[in-house]
C-alpha cells in the first residue's frame, strides 16, 4: 500500500478539493491517503538562517512551528501531492511558505531520496480582472543549459503553445 500525503493549499473545500478527489479516485483503491489543510497549520516563511544546513540526518529547521511535524509526514510519504488554487497568478501563500521551508529537507543526507511529488492546480481563468485566459505551458521536467537547448520535445511543445497563443490573438 502506498502512502499519499495531500498538502491542500486552499482554505476552503471548493474546486481544488474536487479535482484532487478525482485525481485520488484515478489512482485507484489501496492507497493510504492523509490530507493536510495547510491553512490550519502555523507555518512561518523561511528565514534564510541556514540552520538547516548544519543538520544532515534530519530537516534541522530552527523554527518551531507546525512545519516540523509536516517534515516527518513528507519524508514518510510515497507521494506528496501539493494542491492549490491559483490566486493572482500564484499558488496560495500557505503553499508558498511550506514549499520554501522544504529547503530544510534538501540539505539533509538523502531525506527525500526516492520521494515522488506531484502538483494539482486549479485556476478560475477569466474571472481575474476581466482578462481572457489563453492557457498555460509547463516545461517539466526542465533540464539546465545545454540539455534544455538540445531537447526537441520541450522546444516543440513550447513552440506549439506559441502557435496556440498567436492563433488566439488573431481570433480577436
Amino acid at each position: 500500500m502506498n502512502h499519499v500525503l495531500v498538502l491542500e493549499g486552499s482554505p476552503r473545500k471548493g474546486n481544488t478539493s474536487a479535482v484532487t478527489d478525482w485525481v485520488l479516485a484515478g489512482m485507484g483503491k489501496g492507497n493510504k491517503v492523509t490530507r493536510v489543510k495547510l491553512c490550519e497549520l502555523d507555518i512561518h516563511p523561511c528565514q534564510a538562517c541556514l540552520a538547516c544546513t548544519k543538520t544532515k540526518g534530519a530537516p534541522g529547521c530552527a523554527q518551531g512551528d507546525d512545519m516540523t511535524e509536516l517534515y516527518d509526514k513528507m519524508i514518510d510519504a510515497d507521494l506528496v501531492l501539493w494542491t492549490s488554487p491559483i490566486y493572482c497568478w500564484s499558488v496560495t501563500a500557505r503553499v508558498k511558505s511550506a514549499l520554501e521551508r522544504c529547503f530544510a529537507l534538501l540539505t539533509g543526507e538523502g531525506l527525500l531520496k526516492g520521494s515522488k511529488w506531484a502538483l494539482v492546480l486549479t485556476a478560475g481563468g477569466d474571472a481575474f480582472a476581466g482578462i481572457e485566459y489563453l492557457g498555460q505551458h509547463v516545461a517539466a521536467p526542465c533540464p539546465d543549459g545545454a540539455k534544455l537547448a538540445a531537447s526537441a520535445a520541450l522546444r516543440s511543445s513550447a513552440r506549439g503553445f506559441g502557435k496556440e497563443l498567436a492563433k488566439a490573438l488573431r481570433a480577436k
